[in-house]
């Protein structure tokens, strides 16, 4: 059975943690117990507590009426300078993966940290596999990209219980409170919906890819506050998880689809070529806007409307937070970062020509 970590222990670790990667130096005074207890929102019996075994484990000295002090070789012998980045990628090729760790280790390395990555390709038992392995190399901390965030709670326990910092990237679980960088999907959807709207389009449909997934349900509640804000009523037609592609030719040629925003670049891009190859017209027939802008969305033979992502920016902002909950700074397993998202117009959009 999993119980919650005692607050003492929280206040170890934090310490600890502070001490391994060099905020609190061999010989340097920590805080007082009065200052420790506004700084970790505890009593004075959990600061005793957590002290007498930071004491009894050599990390610290206490000196009567003086305080306590750091001991000489502890951050040494405790920190691994080590962060894991589990990430479990649908395409391992994909260039947005190799911003985020780009932008991670970019950040990891000015903390004096090495950044290993290790993909799970999807599979539960081998990001099980992937953790166990990163906990038995005793890193500081974990960055997670799942591929199912609710799947994986179980996985989230086992780092849990080993009192290590963890935060995920991208995709998170609603239900489980845990530190996270990712983007600003419900705005960016927003923009892109009234970008159509602007175009003249108000028979638009959102298309979902993974429909469990929390990102794309907050693209979705952006797409409908958007269109509801507009006058346009939503219903359950409007939400495509399934397509089928002939029945959707057949709507857009009977004018009944003017639009489509689909959730991610890989689906629009599907989009385009599976419409194309029923003789729909992009953008003539139908307007197509995607969500993150692959390098290549500008490249193809119709360039993608879509909305822009800043990866190298979450890989750095997720490093920096996981930094701050080593050293102990971040309070709320709760916090989330998300990094801006903009418009990005070509092709594959144009004003409807039967407005």
């Amino acid at each position: 059975m999993i119980v919650n970590e005692p607050k003492y222990m929280t206040v170890k670790q934090a310490l600890l943690h502070q001490i391994q990667v060099g905020k609190l130096r061999p010989g340097d005074k920590l805080p007082n117990e009065e200052d420790l207890m506004k700084q970790f929102h505890v009593s004075g019996i959990t600061i005793r507590k957590a002290m007498t075994e930071l004491a009894n484990e050599g990390a610290i000295t206490r000196i009567k009426r003086k305080g306590s002090f750091v001991n000489g070789a502890q951050a040494a012998d405790h920190s691994s300078h080590l962060i894991a980045f589990i990430l479990s990628a649908e395409d391992n090729y994909d260039v947005s993966y190799m911003k985020i760790i780009k932008g991670a280790q970019q950040v990891a390395a000015e903390f004096n940290y090495s950044l290993i990555v290790e993909w799970s390709n999807e599979n539960l038992a081998v990001e099980q596999s992937s953790i166990q392995k990163m906990l038995d190399r005793k890193v500081d901390g974990f960055l997670i990209y799942p591929f199912d965030p609710i799947q994986s709670k179980d996985n989230y326990l086992i780092i849990e219980q080993n009192n290590i910092p963890y935060l995920l990237v991208d995709r998170y679980n609603v239900d489980h409170p845990s530190y996270f960088s990712g983007s600003n999907n419900y705005d960016g959807a927003i923009l892109a919906t009234r970008e159509l709207m602007r175009l003249k389009h108000t028979k638009i449909k959102f298309a979902s890819y993974h429909f469990f997934l929390h990102s794309e349900q907050e693209r979705f509640a952006g797409y409908c506050s958007a269109m509801r804000q507009a006058g346009f009523p939503v219903t359950d037609d409007n939400l495509l998880t399934r397509v089928d592609y002939d029945a959707l030719a057949d709507s857009i040629l009977k004018r009944d689809v003017t639009a489509l925003f689909c959730c991610n670049d890989k689906l629009a891009i599907e989009m385009i070529e599976k419409l194309t190859d029923r003789r729909v017209r992009i953008p003539q027939d139908v307007s197509i806007m995607g969500f993150d802008d692959w390098d290549h969305s500008s490249n193809l033979s119709i360039g993608l409307s879509t909305v822009r992502q800043n990866f190298e920016e979450i890989g750095r902002n997720a490093a920096n937070l996981l930094h701050q909950v080593i050293l102990g700074k971040t309070h709320g397993r709760n916090t989330k970062i998300l990094s801006g998202v903009s418009l990005v117009i070509r092709e594959s959009t144009c004003e409807n020509p039967y407005a």
